[in-house]
């Protein structure tokens, strides 16, 4: 039930999501207040994001994550009732960004409540296989098909409403098993002292292993947030396709993920997570830095007799620059699932039940401070000096921080009982 309730709830929320882009973009034609309503998806998770840590903490899991989907289905259907354009957009962005939060925090806790400690690896595998299955169904058919077909965005919104009150209905059947005797790890159980909003800060920099992985979760999530920002320019300029048809082209993405979820699963009990997620920085990195250049690479490799078929890729506007960002997501969704399998592992061992919410919802909140500005600061160089260079420049700043974080610690990772060696 809980996957049930993830599915249908996240399937909802990236079709609400890319709509409002593919509106914005079709209303306003600008790179900056596209990256600006991602912005106001995100942001959220600095302010709510922390009260939804502390809420998903102390009241029950199954009535948060219930009022939090149907709040979701209200603003649906206020949106259809209303008259629409920009404003509208932000605001139904901000506040379904916001109530997300709640609901989205309170599935995360439920988790390690309800799973053995030896399979939080498989279960957070099969969590990410939800919410890449979700971005198929929502960004990838629904929201395309329905703008496509529909000349209103209103019965697109319409069956979001509906997706997300099934999903509050399989919320409540959540934790009809009562979850197996277990030991709380993570070191110490108190967390008083100092302002309730600061919980998850002085948990995570107990242990610095978990620090380490709520840095890494951090780096690869900012960088997600800030390509999502640049997607609509690089699909029009760079791939010169439509932004509703292109979003398919970076499909393989999500059977990248797929793969890296299924393998990350099985490795992390045979591989040292810092070795495991270094490995996929060390993939990210220069695959990030490859599919921004796809259309010289494709030149290039043209001139070449067994890639020769590149320079006679001709479908429309679809050429061997497009067949490369395809061939290229793969790897880089693999490379991601592999970071955020690891790290997220970690944090579910190390961290006591009862500060599960409080940490995970500061690390998104370090996600959405490290992103807002870089993230405006894409869309507006975007605007002045094209797509391509933007993102070239986004990936040099995210090698610089996966290095800096591969450092080791200089203090000692704190020993907590019954931690796995």
């Amino acid at each position: 039930m809980l996957s049930y309730t993830r599915f249908w709830s996240r399937v909802a929320h990236n079709c609400l999501n890319f709509a409002l882009v593919l509106l914005i973009v079709r209303e306003t034609d600008r790179a900056f207040l596209s990256s600006l309503l991602v912005l106001a998806l995100v942001i959220p998770s600095t302010v709510a994001g922390i009260a939804a840590g502390a809420v998903a903490d102390t009241f029950p899991r199954r009535p948060v994550i219930f009022l939090g989907d149907i709040a979701r289905a209200a603003i649906c259907i206020w949106f259809i009732r209303g008259s629409g354009g920009v404003e509208t957009y932000f605001i139904v962005a901000i506040a379904v960004s916001t109530l997300t939060q709640f609901a989205a925090t309170a599935e995360g806790t439920v988790l390690p409540a309800i799973v053995d400690r030896a399979d939080y690896a498989r279960a957070n595998a099969i969590s990410h296989a939800v919410g890449g299955a979700a971005q198929v169904v929502g960004l990838g058919v629904l929201t395309p098909l329905l703008l496509r077909v529909f000349e209103t965005p209103d019965v697109l919104f319409g069956l979001c409403a509906v997706m997300f009150v099934l999903a509050a209905v399989q919320a409540v059947l959540i934790g009809r098993v009562h979850p197996p005797a277990r030991v709380e790890v993570g070191g110490e159980s108190a967390d008083a002292g100092g302002a309730w909003w600061k919980a998850g800060w002085r948990a995570m920099q107990r242990d610095p292993l978990v620090m380490h992985a709520a840095i890494e979760l951090t780096v690869i999530s900012a960088a997600i947030i800030v390509i999502a920002g640049l997607i609509p320019g690089y699909l029009t300029s760079v791939l010169s396709l439509p932004v509703d048809v292109g979003a398919v082209v970076l499909m393989p993405a999500v059977l990248g993920i797929a793969l890296g979820l299924r393998t990350a699963g099985f490795l992390s009990h045979r591989v040292p997570h810092s070795v495991l997620s270094s490995a996929g920085f060390a993939l990210f990195v220069p695959l990030r830095a490859f599919i921004t250049f796809v259309n010289p690479e494709a030149e290039f490799l043209a001139g070449y007799g067994m890639f020769a078929w590149l320079g006679a890729v001709d479908i429309g506007s679809f050429d061997g620059g497009g067949v490369l960002a395809m061939v290229t997501t793969f790897p880089l969704g693999f490379a991601y699932a592999t970071v955020s399998v690891a790290a997220q592992t970690v944090i579910n061992d190390r961290v006591p039940l009862h500060l599960q919410g409080r940490v995970n919802s500061t690390q998104a909140a370090l996600s959405a401070l490290a992103s807002a500005l870089p993230v405006l600061a894409a869309g507006a160089l975007t605007d002045q000096v094209g797509v391509t260079p933007v993102m070239a420049l986004v990936s040099a700043c995210i090698a610089a921080a996966a290095v800096l974080n591969f450092r080791p610690s200089r203090r000692p990772a704190a020993r907590t009982a019954g931690a796995i060696p």
